[in-house]
């Protein structure tokens, strides 16, 4: 990392999360000379992109939170979306360098270090639920015997389309292995969100449960889309209503009045 930087005007970082971002920084610190323009692409909590916005002007270099929204198509295809938390000053330093990997037009100031980690987490949030809804909706399907292509293209037509489109082709074959985006990744920024808010965030704890249980089939490494992939109920599963009695049939409560 020393090398790296030693002689560099500018630093481009995207890593895991915050742990592995505040790791490289203090080498950062060390090596880089006075001015250096660091670009974090990390997605990180936005308390954290701000400790590390103020560690970075404290050894005397500039920052930029710049977490990218868009997975491994749009990477490649040089049209990601950056969520720019940064003074208009080191953002303008910054269009050049985030102009060489994504879309000059989908650069977005949301406001000072810390507010595009904020916005990331939302965006990703927003991804973690809808595939989540994704999966008790097919698994529901399933449980009442409807046939899984009629329920997977009214899906499509309603407001989960957007999602299932993306990762319909997944979905559909079962296979998961070649990700964009990681189940684990996938479990690190809902943790991170439900850490950012002291709100108690059901649906984000919900999505955990999606995603530990994939982690048990061993899916931890293959795409988000995985947390989809919910196995068959067992055939002595219990009774409609018996998970929750608050939601018995109708004719439960009634034979009891």
């Amino acid at each position: 990392m020393a090398d790296a930087v030693s002689d560099a005007d500018v630093a481009v970082l995207m890593l895991f999360g915050p742990e592995s971002a505040g790791e490289v920084m203090e080498s950062v610190h060390v090596a880089a000379p006075a001015g250096l323009l660091v670009i974090n692409a990390t997605t990180v909590d936005p308390e954290s992109a701000r400790e590390l916005g103020r560690a970075a002007n404290a050894a005397g270099l500039r920052y930029v939170d710049a977490p990218v929204a868009g997975t491994l198509g749009p990477a490649r295809d040089g049209t990601l979306k950056i969520l720019v938390g940064a003074s208009p000053a080191d953002l303008a330093a910054a269009r050049p360098v985030l102009e060489l990997f994504d879309d000059p037009d989908k650069i977005v100031h949301v406001g000072e270090v810390g507010a595009g980690s904020a916005l990331k987490l939302v965006v990703n949030l927003s991804l973690a639920e809808a595939m989540a809804s994704i999966a008790e909706t097919l698994a529901l399907g399933a449980d009442l015997g409807l046939d899984r292509d009629l329920v997977v293209d009214e899906l499509a037509g309603g407001f989960l389309g957007g999602v299932l489109g993306y990762k319909r082709a997944m979905i559909e074959s079962g296979d998961f292995t070649e990700p964009a985006f990681t189940v684990e990744a996938l479990a690190k920024d809902v943790r991170l969100a439900c850490r950012a808010t002291p709100r108690q965030l059901g649906v984000a704890q919900a999505v955990l449960q999606l995603t530990a249980e994939a982690a048990r089939r061993g899916q931890s490494e293959h795409d988000f889309a995985a947390i989809a992939d919910l196995p068959a109920l067992d055939s002595d599963a219990a009774p409609p209503g018996e998970a929750d009695p608050s939601r018995r049939p109708y004719s439960a409560h009634s034979a009891g009045v």
